[in-house]
Protein backbone atom coordinates (compact mmCIF):
# COMPACT_ATOMS: atom_id res chain seq x y z
CA UNK A 1 0.00 0.00 0.00
CA UNK A 2 1.42 3.53 -0.63
CA UNK A 3 2.42 5.45 2.29
CA UNK A 4 2.55 9.52 2.72
CA UNK A 5 5.60 10.33 4.87
CA UNK A 6 6.08 14.17 6.14
CA UNK A 7 9.10 16.05 6.26
CA UNK A 8 9.40 16.85 10.37
CA UNK A 9 11.09 20.18 9.32
CA UNK A 10 9.50 21.36 6.45
CA UNK A 11 6.26 19.37 6.77
CA UNK A 12 6.75 18.79 2.78
CA UNK A 13 4.85 15.47 2.22
CA UNK A 14 6.00 12.89 -0.26
CA UNK A 15 4.77 9.71 -1.67
CA UNK A 16 6.45 6.54 -1.29
CA UNK A 17 5.14 4.34 -4.16
CA UNK A 18 5.65 1.24 -2.28
CA UNK A 19 3.05 -0.57 -5.46
CA UNK A 20 5.06 1.35 -7.96
CA UNK A 21 8.33 0.79 -6.34
CA UNK A 22 11.45 -0.46 -8.18
CA UNK A 23 14.71 -2.32 -7.10
CA UNK A 24 17.39 -0.47 -6.95
CA UNK A 25 19.36 -2.17 -9.91
CA UNK A 26 16.48 -0.70 -11.94
CA UNK A 27 18.10 2.55 -11.28
CA UNK A 28 21.75 1.76 -12.67
CA UNK A 29 22.51 3.80 -15.91
CA UNK A 30 23.67 1.77 -18.83
CA UNK A 31 27.33 2.73 -19.78
CA UNK A 32 28.59 5.99 -21.14
CA UNK A 33 30.68 6.76 -23.71
CA UNK A 34 34.17 8.16 -22.94
CA UNK A 35 33.84 11.86 -24.17
CA UNK A 36 37.64 13.15 -24.41
CA UNK A 37 38.82 16.89 -23.51
CA UNK A 38 37.55 19.33 -26.06
CA UNK A 39 40.29 21.50 -27.25
CA UNK A 40 37.77 24.29 -26.13
CA UNK A 41 37.32 23.25 -22.76
CA UNK A 42 38.24 26.34 -20.35
CA UNK A 43 38.42 24.22 -17.01
CA UNK A 44 41.58 22.53 -18.85
CA UNK A 45 45.19 23.15 -17.94
CA UNK A 46 46.65 25.01 -20.14
CA UNK A 47 43.71 26.86 -21.46
CA UNK A 48 43.79 29.51 -18.46
CA UNK A 49 43.29 32.33 -21.16
CA UNK A 50 39.83 31.05 -21.58
CA UNK A 51 38.09 32.12 -18.52
CA UNK A 52 38.22 35.39 -16.59
CA UNK A 53 41.40 35.80 -14.47
CA UNK A 54 41.31 33.41 -11.58
CA UNK A 55 40.15 34.79 -7.95
CA UNK A 56 42.17 32.49 -5.98
CA UNK A 57 43.75 29.14 -6.85
CA UNK A 58 46.00 26.33 -5.04
CA UNK A 59 49.07 26.26 -7.34
CA UNK A 60 52.73 24.47 -7.19
CA UNK A 61 54.91 26.82 -5.59
CA UNK A 62 56.50 29.68 -8.24
CA UNK A 63 53.50 29.77 -10.79
CA UNK A 64 52.24 32.31 -11.74
CA UNK A 65 48.06 33.20 -11.56
CA UNK A 66 46.20 32.42 -14.97
CA UNK A 67 49.05 29.96 -15.88
CA UNK A 68 49.78 26.02 -15.92
CA UNK A 69 50.46 24.80 -12.19
CA UNK A 70 47.22 24.53 -10.19
CA UNK A 71 45.89 22.29 -8.25
CA UNK A 72 42.12 23.66 -7.52
CA UNK A 73 40.99 26.94 -9.33
CA UNK A 74 38.30 29.62 -8.26
CA UNK A 75 37.07 32.00 -11.56
CA UNK A 76 33.98 34.47 -12.16
CA UNK A 77 31.14 32.89 -14.09
CA UNK A 78 31.41 33.81 -17.77
CA UNK A 79 27.53 34.61 -17.75
CA UNK A 80 27.04 35.40 -14.05
CA UNK A 81 23.46 35.21 -12.52
CA UNK A 82 24.26 37.33 -9.96
CA UNK A 83 26.45 40.46 -10.16
CA UNK A 84 28.27 42.95 -9.28
CA UNK A 85 29.41 42.27 -6.15
CA UNK A 86 30.29 45.70 -5.03
CA UNK A 87 26.34 46.87 -5.87
CA UNK A 88 23.61 47.81 -3.53
CA UNK A 89 20.73 45.78 -3.88
CA UNK A 90 17.95 48.03 -4.89
CA UNK A 91 14.37 46.87 -4.53
CA UNK A 92 11.57 48.56 -6.47
CA UNK A 93 7.87 48.24 -6.29
CA UNK A 94 5.75 47.98 -9.60
CA UNK A 95 2.51 47.80 -9.26
CA UNK A 96 1.40 44.12 -7.74
CA UNK A 97 5.23 43.65 -8.21
CA UNK A 98 8.42 43.70 -6.49
CA UNK A 99 11.84 43.17 -8.28
CA UNK A 100 15.52 43.42 -6.50
CA UNK A 101 18.42 44.13 -8.46
CA UNK A 102 20.68 40.99 -9.06
CA UNK A 103 23.87 41.63 -6.95
CA UNK A 104 25.88 39.41 -5.77
CA UNK A 105 28.87 36.72 -6.52
CA UNK A 106 28.59 34.01 -8.80
CA UNK A 107 32.15 31.71 -8.91
CA UNK A 108 33.11 28.34 -10.48
CA UNK A 109 35.06 26.49 -8.41
CA UNK A 110 36.83 23.38 -10.69
CA UNK A 111 38.35 20.91 -8.82
CA UNK A 112 41.55 20.08 -10.64
CA UNK A 113 43.11 20.02 -14.05
CA UNK A 114 41.69 16.41 -14.34
CA UNK A 115 39.12 16.59 -17.12
CA UNK A 116 37.80 12.72 -16.29
CA UNK A 117 37.77 12.01 -12.60
CA UNK A 118 35.93 14.25 -10.12
CA UNK A 119 35.92 13.79 -5.97
CA UNK A 120 34.19 10.13 -6.24
CA UNK A 121 37.37 9.39 -8.00
CA UNK A 122 39.96 11.24 -6.14
CA UNK A 123 41.24 10.15 -2.29
CA UNK A 124 40.19 12.42 0.49
CA UNK A 125 43.19 14.09 0.92
CA UNK A 126 42.31 15.39 -2.62
CA UNK A 127 38.46 15.96 -1.66
CA UNK A 128 39.53 17.57 1.67
CA UNK A 129 41.79 20.14 -0.89
CA UNK A 130 38.26 20.97 -2.71
CA UNK A 131 36.38 21.65 0.37
CA UNK A 132 39.12 23.87 1.96
CA UNK A 133 38.66 26.11 -1.21
CA UNK A 134 34.60 25.85 -0.48
CA UNK A 135 35.09 27.30 2.82
CA UNK A 136 37.70 29.87 2.01
CA UNK A 137 35.41 31.37 -0.95
CA UNK A 138 32.50 30.55 1.25
CA UNK A 139 33.96 32.68 3.89
CA UNK A 140 35.48 35.59 1.21
CA UNK A 141 31.80 36.03 -0.27
CA UNK A 142 29.58 36.23 3.51
CA UNK A 143 32.16 38.99 4.42
CA UNK A 144 30.22 41.07 1.47
CA UNK A 145 28.20 43.07 2.73
CA UNK A 146 25.49 43.03 0.50
CA UNK A 147 25.28 39.60 0.40
CA UNK A 148 22.60 37.51 2.56
CA UNK A 149 22.94 34.04 1.08
CA UNK A 150 25.78 32.23 -0.01
CA UNK A 151 25.22 28.47 -1.69
CA UNK A 152 27.44 26.14 -3.00
CA UNK A 153 25.97 23.78 -5.76
CA UNK A 154 27.18 20.91 -7.52
CA UNK A 155 25.23 20.20 -11.25
CA UNK A 156 26.49 16.84 -12.14
CA UNK A 157 25.49 15.11 -15.86
CA UNK A 158 24.03 17.06 -18.72
CA UNK A 159 20.58 16.06 -16.86
CA UNK A 160 21.15 17.58 -14.07
CA UNK A 161 22.34 20.90 -15.67
CA UNK A 162 26.09 20.85 -16.07
CA UNK A 163 26.69 22.48 -19.35
CA UNK A 164 30.65 21.84 -19.03
CA UNK A 165 31.90 18.49 -18.16
CA UNK A 166 34.66 19.22 -16.71
CA UNK A 167 34.11 18.30 -12.90
CA UNK A 168 33.41 21.88 -10.77
CA UNK A 169 30.97 23.24 -8.75
CA UNK A 170 29.33 27.10 -8.39
CA UNK A 171 29.12 28.95 -5.67
CA UNK A 172 26.46 31.58 -5.31
CA UNK A 173 26.35 35.03 -2.79
CA UNK A 174 23.06 36.66 -3.29
CA UNK A 175 21.24 39.66 -1.57
CA UNK A 176 18.53 37.56 -0.15
CA UNK A 177 17.58 34.52 1.91
CA UNK A 178 16.19 32.00 -0.42
CA UNK A 179 12.86 30.84 0.45
CA UNK A 180 13.79 26.98 0.74
CA UNK A 181 16.29 27.82 3.10
CA UNK A 182 13.55 30.41 5.14
CA UNK A 183 11.12 27.32 4.84
CA UNK A 184 13.87 25.27 6.81
CA UNK A 185 14.71 28.08 9.45
CA UNK A 186 10.91 28.28 10.45
CA UNK A 187 10.55 24.53 10.62
CA UNK A 188 13.42 24.53 12.64
CA UNK A 189 11.97 27.04 14.75
CA UNK A 190 8.85 25.39 15.27
CA UNK A 191 10.07 21.70 15.97
CA UNK A 192 11.93 23.71 18.77
CA UNK A 193 9.23 25.25 20.27
CA UNK A 194 6.63 22.00 20.33
CA UNK A 195 9.67 19.57 21.26
CA UNK A 196 12.37 21.66 22.91
CA UNK A 197 14.90 20.11 20.43
CA UNK A 198 16.87 20.36 17.56
CA UNK A 199 14.82 18.24 14.55
CA UNK A 200 18.29 17.21 12.99
CA UNK A 201 19.95 16.41 16.52
CA UNK A 202 16.38 14.03 16.79
CA UNK A 203 17.15 12.90 13.42
CA UNK A 204 20.24 11.58 13.90
CA UNK A 205 19.84 9.69 17.56
CA UNK A 206 16.82 7.99 15.61
CA UNK A 207 18.61 7.36 12.25
CA UNK A 208 21.63 5.54 14.53
CA UNK A 209 19.38 3.81 16.29
CA UNK A 210 17.22 2.28 13.56
CA UNK A 211 20.26 1.99 11.20
CA UNK A 212 17.73 1.05 8.03
CA UNK A 213 18.30 4.59 6.49
CA UNK A 214 21.92 4.52 7.16
CA UNK A 215 24.58 4.71 4.30
CA UNK A 216 28.06 5.79 5.82
CA UNK A 217 29.23 7.36 9.12
CA UNK A 218 32.53 8.25 10.23
CA UNK A 219 33.45 10.20 13.63
CA UNK A 220 31.78 13.40 12.78
CA UNK A 221 29.29 13.19 10.10
CA UNK A 222 26.15 10.65 9.18
CA UNK A 223 24.75 9.82 5.63
CA UNK A 224 21.67 8.76 5.23
CA UNK A 225 18.31 8.55 3.30
CA UNK A 226 16.13 10.84 5.14
CA UNK A 227 12.74 9.23 5.70
CA UNK A 228 10.86 11.17 3.23
CA UNK A 229 12.69 10.92 0.53
CA UNK A 230 11.45 13.02 -2.15
CA UNK A 231 13.65 11.04 -5.18
CA UNK A 232 15.28 7.86 -5.45
CA UNK A 233 18.38 7.71 -3.38
CA UNK A 234 17.79 10.99 -2.24
CA UNK A 235 21.08 11.35 0.60
CA UNK A 236 21.99 13.72 3.43
CA UNK A 237 25.15 14.55 5.06
CA UNK A 238 24.60 15.36 8.32
CA UNK A 239 27.30 17.50 10.99
CA UNK A 240 26.92 14.71 14.24
CA UNK A 241 27.25 17.93 16.88
CA UNK A 242 24.93 20.81 16.38
CA UNK A 243 26.31 23.73 13.93
CA UNK A 244 24.71 26.30 11.93
CA UNK A 245 26.85 26.84 9.50
CA UNK A 246 29.41 24.98 7.15
CA UNK A 247 31.76 27.64 7.10
CA UNK A 248 32.88 27.10 10.37
CA UNK A 249 34.26 23.85 10.17
CA UNK A 250 37.25 23.01 12.01
CA UNK A 251 40.20 21.71 10.26
CA UNK A 252 39.76 17.31 11.26
CA UNK A 253 36.03 18.28 11.36
CA UNK A 254 36.39 19.38 7.58
CA UNK A 255 38.59 16.05 6.57
CA UNK A 256 35.43 14.35 7.89
CA UNK A 257 33.13 16.11 6.02
CA UNK A 258 35.02 15.40 2.94
CA UNK A 259 35.29 12.04 3.45
CA UNK A 260 31.87 11.21 3.65
CA UNK A 261 31.23 13.18 0.39
CA UNK A 262 33.59 11.10 -1.73
CA UNK A 263 31.89 7.95 -0.37
CA UNK A 264 28.62 9.01 -1.06
CA UNK A 265 29.70 10.16 -4.51
CA UNK A 266 31.74 7.01 -5.16
CA UNK A 267 28.99 4.53 -4.09
CA UNK A 268 26.67 6.29 -6.16
CA UNK A 269 29.23 6.54 -8.93
CA UNK A 270 29.91 3.03 -8.66
CA UNK A 271 26.76 1.04 -7.94
CA UNK A 272 24.59 3.52 -10.16
CA UNK A 273 26.88 3.83 -12.94
CA UNK A 274 27.31 7.66 -12.46
CA UNK A 275 23.88 8.86 -12.36
CA UNK A 276 23.05 13.12 -12.75
CA UNK A 277 23.08 14.90 -9.57
CA UNK A 278 22.50 18.12 -7.76
CA UNK A 279 24.10 18.84 -4.40
CA UNK A 280 24.00 21.91 -2.26
CA UNK A 281 25.16 22.89 1.05
CA UNK A 282 22.20 24.39 3.50
CA UNK A 283 23.96 27.02 5.89
CA UNK A 284 22.83 29.87 8.10
CA UNK A 285 22.20 33.23 6.50
CA UNK A 286 25.42 35.24 6.22
CA UNK A 287 23.23 38.16 8.37
CA UNK A 288 21.95 36.36 11.06
CA UNK A 289 22.62 34.71 13.70
CA UNK A 290 20.09 31.37 13.39
CA UNK A 291 22.59 29.39 15.57
CA UNK A 292 19.28 27.03 16.45
CA UNK A 293 19.84 25.93 12.14
CA UNK A 294 21.71 22.76 11.60
CA UNK A 295 23.65 23.17 8.38
CA UNK A 296 23.98 20.22 6.29
CA UNK A 297 24.20 18.69 2.32
CA UNK A 298 21.22 17.28 0.33
CA UNK A 299 21.90 15.36 -3.05
CA UNK A 300 19.32 13.94 -4.89
CA UNK A 301 19.94 12.01 -8.13
CA UNK A 302 17.91 12.59 -11.56
CA UNK A 303 16.85 9.36 -11.68
CA UNK A 304 13.20 10.29 -12.17
CA UNK A 305 10.72 13.31 -13.76
CA UNK A 306 8.62 15.23 -11.88
CA UNK A 307 5.24 14.94 -13.88
CA UNK A 308 1.74 16.58 -13.59
CA UNK A 309 0.94 15.00 -10.30
CA UNK A 310 3.78 16.15 -8.38
CA UNK A 311 3.78 20.06 -10.31
CA UNK A 312 0.25 20.46 -9.47
CA UNK A 313 0.33 19.40 -6.02
CA UNK A 314 4.21 19.82 -4.42
CA UNK A 315 3.98 16.38 -3.52
CA UNK A 316 6.71 14.41 -4.99
CA UNK A 317 5.98 10.88 -5.87
CA UNK A 318 9.06 8.38 -4.61
CA UNK A 319 9.52 5.15 -6.82
CA UNK A 320 11.95 3.76 -4.62
CA UNK A 321 11.89 3.60 -0.81
CA UNK A 322 14.54 5.22 0.61
CA UNK A 323 15.09 2.02 2.65
CA UNK A 324 15.82 0.06 -0.02
CA UNK A 325 18.21 2.68 -1.78
CA UNK A 326 19.98 3.04 1.40
CA UNK A 327 20.40 -1.06 1.77
CA UNK A 328 21.85 -1.01 -1.65
CA UNK A 329 24.67 2.12 -1.39
CA UNK A 330 25.73 0.13 2.07
CA UNK A 331 26.50 -3.00 -0.43
CA UNK A 332 28.53 -0.80 -2.65
CA UNK A 333 32.19 -0.97 -2.56
CA UNK A 334 33.44 2.74 -3.47
CA UNK A 335 37.02 1.24 -4.28
CA UNK A 336 35.65 -1.77 -6.85
CA UNK A 337 35.52 -0.71 -10.47
CA UNK A 338 31.92 0.38 -11.42
CA UNK A 339 30.56 -3.18 -12.61
CA UNK A 340 31.52 -5.39 -9.57
CA UNK A 341 30.36 -2.46 -7.15
CA UNK A 342 26.80 -2.59 -8.69
CA UNK A 343 26.57 -6.86 -8.23
CA UNK A 344 27.94 -6.89 -4.84
CA UNK A 345 25.62 -4.31 -4.22
CA UNK A 346 22.94 -5.82 -5.97
CA UNK A 347 23.28 -9.17 -3.91
CA UNK A 348 22.64 -7.12 -0.79
CA UNK A 349 19.23 -5.57 -2.14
Amino acid sequence: MPELRQDPITLRWVTIATERAKRPTAFTRTAKAAVAPSAECPFDEGHESMTPPETMAYRAPGTAPNTPGWEFRVVPNLYPAFGPADAAPEVKVVGPYTTMRGSGVHEVLIDSPDHYRDIADFDVAKVDQIIRGYLDRYQAAASNPFVQYVLLIINHGREAGASLEHPHSQLFGIPLVPEAVAEELRGVARFQREHGSCPYCRMLTYEREAGERLIFENDSFLVFAPFASRTPFESWIVPGWHSARFEALADGQRRSFAEALHVLLARLKRGLNDPPYNFYIHTAPAREAAEEYHWHAELLPKLAIAAGFELGTGIMINVATPESAAEFLRGVDEHAAPAQAAAGAASHA
